[in-house]
């Protein structure tokens, strides 16, 4: 299924669960990898997506529909 970006940002903005992969590596958000301005909360981002199976974000979603 496709999702618009609107929806994955909407939806990541709700998450308490979020994660954003940079984060998760150990990076950090720093000039090397992405800016402050650049930086989005979206689902695809997170470390919980999983291709979109994230039990999370098919929850708020069909809350959407």
């Amino acid at each position: 299924m496709k999702y618009t970006e609107k929806q994955l940002e909407n939806i990541a903005k709700e998450c308490t669960e979020f994660e954003h992969i940079i984060n998760a590596m150990g990076y950090g958000s720093s000039l090397l990898n992405i800016s402050r301005e650049e930086y989005k909360r979206r689902c695809t981002d997170c470390t919980n997506w999983l291709g979109g199976s994230c039990e999370i974000f098919k929850k708020i979603f069909s809350q959407y529909q």
